[in-house]
């Protein structure tokens, strides 16, 4: 019989190739499902409100806005938005799936991700358990990266440029007796230049979806560089044409990101804002040992070396440089480890097979074949099944909700403010600001939100970071603003209302002191565990002001509730009982709010 087959042919197999073949399956199963688990994270973005805010709008108006919205500190501020078509893709979205399709469609999009690797995995011959193994660790990388926002887009389009590149350079040889054999020029630098062609295209779409693509953009610039370097030693004069090609290929992606509403603003932009530390934003910040992302990071850079330490494949070494470059910014900024992340599920399955397959012929030497028996088959089998269905049925949990914690958010603060018809300027701490916006707009305006220096002047950011931290951290401020002042913005921004975030401790110290100050310049009117707000005593103390809040309207307590919401948590709005001006006494008989403002129902 031939062995081939045997080989297409189950029936044909012998029991222990076929408990083999049954096995691989449910493992590779098993992993594919665990990987979809970190990238079902549904945790909220901060700035998801505000996402699905500005696309909205824009699509309502017609008319993509130039300048800051919503704010009362940056007006006529130019705006520039590098989230445009990931803003109405989170806008369409919801519209069109809801919240739970939109949670599914971002694992679609992951596994979409983690599926190219595979392509680029199975023509370099690995293993499908060896490639999801690796992806598993990938996908835990990821997983911190991975709420509903738009550098999600930034994620795809990276993983599509690699692809695209591992397909561009496939004749590259993979092994190192492809040198020492001396085959053939050609086959070494072989280039099919179609992989290369549709990328200009594709930095036409990034630089319009998120500014990650200058990362994408320095990536794909130093693999092309690598390539002509490589062209140049390995056929000398004879390279002059795929170079000149290389480099008009990396010159059109470089033209193609100018193709956004804004030019070469877009650029100027990111020059002066990159160039400038970022100290009070996390993301920006190097991972420590008590952050999530740090050992699931550590773990991939010793993946990584001990990939490339000990393979049998030959060491790509323009590979090799800019996983090194990536992987110093993935240590120095938290942000930049799912570019590494990504490198890595696309690089590294080739050394891990090589190191793998020989691990495993080492192993197999000597050792005596054996049967399992039927009870045994039918153990392992059930114990992968049962560990696939817990995987799929936390995936399943994940896909359900996306909860707007009370603890976390001011859910009960905003809901308050809505049945109070609270309106005017609100000073907010930028991760909540965007949130406040979409519940309370048009009636309220903020000082400042997690659009940072896209509509931000550096002095509006530094009014903000004193008040919310002072000089409690490491801060990036501009010399034009003067020492540290946390009453700076109460005094310059003269805001309406003060919306406290009570663990940032300066900032509930800086509204204690105005409390205090000048009599009482300032009044709590609102206090719950996680949020305070705050009203110029002599407005909310003024029976003629429209924002006039009366004593039984007034609600301070240390309540605390481990509740949630589903996205978007948007309060209700109520309508109060009228309040006449002339009297406490009316007011006081006229109000009708409860004095617990949270929305059970």
């Amino acid at each position: 019989m031939n062995p081939s087959d045997a080989a297409a042919s189950p029936n044909l197999l012998s029991p222990a190739r076929r408990d083999y073949q049954v096995f691989r399956r449910l493992v590779i199963a098993l992993l594919v499902v665990a990987c979809a688990g970190p990238l079902s994270l549904n945790v909220v973005d901060p700035d998801l409100w505000g996402h699905v805010r500005y696309a909205e709008e824009w699509i309502a108006q017609g008319e993509l806005p130039r300048t800051a919205t919503h704010t009362f500190t940056a007006q006529g501020h130019p705006w520039v938005n590098h989230e445009n078509l990931a803003e109405l893709a989170l806008a369409y979205g919801f519209r069109t799936l809801g919240v739970q399709g939109m949670l599914a469609a971002k694992v679609l999009l992951g596994m979409s991700i983690l599926l190219l690797m595979s392509l680029a995995a199975r023509r370099q011959g690995v293993r499908p358990i060896a490639a999801w193994a690796t992806f598993l660790l990938v996908a835990h990388n990821l997983q911190a990266f991975f709420p509903l926002r738009p550098q999600l887009l930034s994620f795809l389009w990276c993983a599509v440029m690699l692809l695209a590149l591992d397909r561009a350079f496939a004749g590259w040889g993979n092994r190192r007796s492809d040198f020492q054999n001396n085959r053939r020029k050609a086959d070494l630098t072989a280039i099919d230049w179609r992989w290369l062609a549709g990328m200009p295209l594709l930095f036409v779409v990034w630089a319009n979806s998120h500014a990650g693509f200058a990362a994408g953009l320095g990536i794909f610039t130093v693999v092309l560089v690598g390539r002509a370097v490589e062209l140049l030693i390995r056929t000398g004069r004879e390279a002059w044409r795929p170079v000149v090609g290389l480099a008009v290929v990396a010159a059109a992606c470089g033209l193609a990101t100018l193709a956004t509403p804004y030019g070469y603003s877009l650029h100027l932009w990111l020059i002066e804002s990159l160039g400038s530390p970022r100290p009070e934003i996390t993301e920006w910040a190097a991972p420590t040992s008590d952050n999530p992302v740090f050992w699931p990071l550590v773990l991939l850079i010793a993946v990584a070396l001990a990939a490339y330490a000990f393979t049998d494949r030959r060491r790509d070494l323009v590979k090799m440089l800019v996983l090194a470059l990536v992987g110093w910014q993935a240590v120095s900024h938290l942000r930049h480890i799912a570019f590494f992340a990504l490198l890595c599920g696309f690089w590294l399955p080739p050394h891990l097979q090589s190191i793998a397959s020989r691990l495993r012929s080492k192993a197999a030497q000597g050792l005596p074949t054996a049967s399992l028996s039927p009870w045994m088959r039918t153990g392992i089998a059930a114990a992968l099944a049962g560990a696939i269905a817990l995987q799929a049925t936390f995936l399943g949990q994940r896909l359900a909700s996306l909860p707007v914690y009370r603890s976390r958010y001011p859910v009960d603060a905003l809901q308050w403010m809505a049945e109070q018809h609270v309106r005017g300027d609100l000073v907010v701490c930028f991760n909540w600001a965007q949130y406040a916006l979409a519940a309370l707009a048009p009636d309220v305006k903020v000082s400042f939100d997690g659009r940072f220096r896209t509509c931000y002047p550096q002095q509006v950011i530094d009014r903000h970071f004193d008040f919310l931290v002072g000089g409690r951290i490491a801060r990036h401020r501009s010399g034009d603003s003067g020492p540290i002042d946390g009453l700076r913005t109460l005094e310059v921004d003269r805001p309406d209302w003060v919306l406290v975030d009570r663990k940032y401790a300066n900032a509930v110290e800086v509204m204690a002191d105005a409390g205090r100050a000048n009599g009482g310049a300032w009044t709590l009117v609102y206090q719950d565990a996680v949020a305070q707000l705050w009203g110029p005593t002599a407005v909310v103390d003024d029976v003629s002001s429209p924002n006039f809040v009366p004593a039984e309207r007034r609600f301070v307590s240390d309540h605390f509730s481990l509740t949630a919401f589903e996205w978007p948590a948007l309060p209700r709005r109520r309508v109060l009982a009228p309040v006449e001006n002339s009297s406490r006494e009316v007011a006081k008989r006229d109000a009708s709010a409860p004095a617990v403002p949270y929305n059970e129902g």
